[in-house]
């Protein structure tokens, strides 16, 4: 797909969880593994999108801007590649915020259907450096060191 349907995605997070689920097939797949979601479902999905719509800046969800940064794709898939914050957000993956701005960067894979509309999403995203700029210790090299099971 083009750049044109990623900033399309994108806004409609900001519109309503209803205006990003109509860009998904009847039948489709929506997988973030670092938050453990694997979903099938409309109604779960749109319960998921539901905060990205943000407009309150008062109530701790935070007003989530995303961007796209680089789009490789066709008619048929596209490889998404974004960066997100939340200005106003008191917390992200349920650590305060501590004043600081939560964000991240990802990639999101599409596959699309004949018509257009979303059949299978997979996203990936920068977790740990988010919560290391929260100031929660993160220490990747110690993961490097474990030992290896035989």
């Amino acid at each position: 797909m083009s750049h044109f349907f990623a900033v399309k995605w994108l806004k409609a997070f900001r519109e309503s969880p209803e205006a990003v689920v109509a860009l998904y097939a009847d039948e489709f797949l929506f997988e973030d593994p670092i938050l453990g979601q694997r979903i099938t479902s409309k109604e779960e999905l749109l319960r998921v999108f539901a905060p990205y719509a943000n407009k309150d800046p008062e109530n701790g969800i935070g007003i989530n801007n995303f961007r796209i940064d680089e789009v490789i794709g066709d008619e048929h898939s596209a490889v998404y590649r974004w960066t997100w914050d939340a200005p106003t957000a008191t917390a992200f993956v349920g650590i305060p915020a501590g004043g600081k701005v939560p964000g991240s960067r990802g990639l999101t894979f599409h596959v699309y259907d004949a018509d257009g509309r979303i059949t299978k999403e997979a996203s990936l995203w920068d977790v740990a450096t988010a919560v290391a700029e929260l100031g929660q210790p993160i220490t990747p090299r110690a993961v490097a060191t474990l030992p290896v099971p035989a």
